[in-house]
């Protein structure tokens, strides 16, 4: 503790977040915070997979995944967006886990506790979902049928 009359928040050091770079950099507006002496963040610009370059091996290996896990529970259109959150990340995770797998294959070296711990959040991301395939209803409905008929006879 700094012993600066705030002992119930703890000292920031180096590394501990504090002396990390911002995330991104945005127009520089004064801001609430900046006219009572804090210093503003800047702005940052989230990105979402659909913005990425799909031409790359590791959007492909994730597109993929994420496409096989939605079909498996019966389409994106038939789950939550929680669900779909967590097939997403679940997916992300495989992909990067298959990666550091090949590459040990190869004869790599890589960080074992990092897999085992990719693998952990990843079996964690699908025990939220499930594992069990849901069978879609693909039964036509009455008027679908009726309306099948009508062509046919036409």
């Amino acid at each position: 503790m700094s012993g600066d009359g705030n002992e119930k928040y703890p000292e920031m050091g180096a590394g501990s977040g504090a002396d990390t770079p911002p995330i991104g950099v945005g127009r520089g507006a004064e801001t609430a915070k900046s006219a009572v002496g804090l210093e503003a963040a800047p702005k940052s610009r989230l990105l979402t997979l659909n913005q990425l370059d799909n031409r790359t091996a590791a959007y492909r290996e994730t597109k993929a995944l994420i496409d096989e896990i939605h079909s498996d529970l019966g389409g994106a259109d038939r789950l939550s967006a929680a669900e779909r959150q967590m097939v997403q990340h679940g997916a992300v995770l495989g992909a990067y886990a298959t990666d550091l797998e090949a590459r040990y294959l190869k004869g790599q070296r890589i960080d074992l506790t990092a897999l085992c711990t990719i693998l952990n959040t990843q079996r964690r991301c699908f025990d939220a979902i499930g594992y069990q395939r849901r069978p879609r209803d693909v039964t036509p409905s009455l008027q679908g049928f009726l309306d099948n008929l009508n062509a046919e006879g036409a």
